[in-house]
């Protein structure tokens, strides 16, 4: 009988579904959770001595797992009197971060990725840090809060994007209308207020003169390259935003070797096995690295790349918990067949009225 497989992430996160779907097919019947799971019946345990340690309950280790997943870990969520609910949600989060910070309480289980791993990967400045070390070119960044120090960078550059460090939306109250922090270009006829720019941090980076963005997954020791582009031939400003329009082409790639040997050492730098990662391509064919997200969407690659077989690369990492799969083993997995199952018709109403606004493939 196979191991199984652990997920992480709560019932609404459309990737999880998907690999649910995916590995039952394998005969693999994961346990997916967004949290440990809590309460009386739950069994937690432990064991530590000279001669050894033991790990025992209903998210357990030693073989019960060949992979872990750490798609979209939650805190706790225990059932308590409300007056107790600080103290003892707090002893559930430090039960469950001291448990995924040890390597050997889940056996040889493949971990994608590693909870504290994750963590530091998410820091975009521990990124960059890592690529100046490995001589991974990348456009000069400013983070800052003081509007004279952009301004110097834009005087520098003539042109520079800002970035925030989270998504953010929001909306208008009397108008309803919706509003989103995004990449944003700004030159000379940009208006920098200072009081504005000082109220909270902010990352500003040289603009890249675009050919081409480039989107690589990377699942264990496999590479799916895409470029995005105009039909016209350049770069966007930022292409998530166009993904649906007709003049987007996106098209399968082989990356440079040096490129790519530079970027599986900075994803063993960070101790990754899976992670998204954003590239640009100037007009001379220089390649930039921008970010590397540990935990981004990927099936919407196979949508605009029907030949990059992407869920069942991730599937059978995950069935066989090691990062030099056989991507031919799982059978009849494909983006098509799980939007025409009825895991995906379950999945659809679990959101229904959640999030009406958002799609439920978006592409962080």
């Amino acid at each position: 009988m196979p191991r199984s497989v652990l997920i992480l992430a709560p019932t609404t996160d459309p990737h999880a579904a998907a690999l649910d779907w995916a590995l039952r097919l394998q005969g693999v019947v994961p346990l997916w959770t967004p949290s440990l799971p809590t309460g009386p019946d739950t069994g937690y345990g432990f064991h530590i001595d000279a001669g050894g340690e033991h790990l025992s309950g209903r998210v357990a280790g030693g073989d019960r797992f060949g992979a872990i997943w750490n798609r979209r870990l939650e805190d706790p969520a225990p059932e308590c009197a409300e007056a107790d609910r600080t103290f003892v949600t707090w002893e559930w989060k430090l039960l469950q971060r001291n448990l995924f910070a040890l390597e050997s309480a889940y056996g040889d289980a493949l971990w994608v990725n590693r909870a504290e791993a994750a963590r530091r990967a998410e820091n975009k400045l521990v990124q960059l840090q890592v690529c100046r070390r490995l001589g991974l070119a990348f456009p000069e960044t400013l983070v800052t809060n003081d509007a004279e120090q952009v301004k110097a960078l834009r005087e520098k550059w003539g042109r520079i994007v800002f970035k925030s460090f989270l998504m953010h939306q929001w909306e208008q109250r009397d108008s309803g209308k919706k509003y989103a922090v995004g990449v944003t270009l700004l030159d000379e006829r940009s208006d920098l207020p200072a009081a504005a720019i000082a109220v909270c941090p902010g990352i500003y980076q040289r603009y890249i003169e675009k050919a081409c963005d480039l989107r690589v997954t990377v699942m264990g020791e496999r590479f799916f390259a895409m470029s995005l582009r105009k039909a016209a031939g350049d770069g966007y400003v930022d292409w998530r935003p166009h993904s649906k329009d007709p003049s987007m082409r996106a098209e399968a790639v082989s990356l440079p070797a040096a490129v790519e040997d530079k970027l599986r050492a900075l994803m063993r730098e960070l101790g990754l096995v899976f992670g998204c990662i954003d590239l640009v391509v100037d007009r001379q064919g220089d390649v930039y690295f921008l970010e590397v997200n540990q935990a981004g969407q990927f099936l919407f690659v196979e949508e605009m790349v029907p030949d990059y077989p992407v869920l069942r690369a991730m599937t059978a990492m995950l069935a066989s918990g090691r990062t030099d799969y056989d991507v031919s083993v799982p059978t009849a997995v494909t983006m098509k067949a799980f939007m025409a199952s009825d895991a995906y018709a379950a999945l659809t109403e679990r959101v229904r009225g959640k999030t009406p606004d958002r799609r439920l493939f978006s592409l962080e």
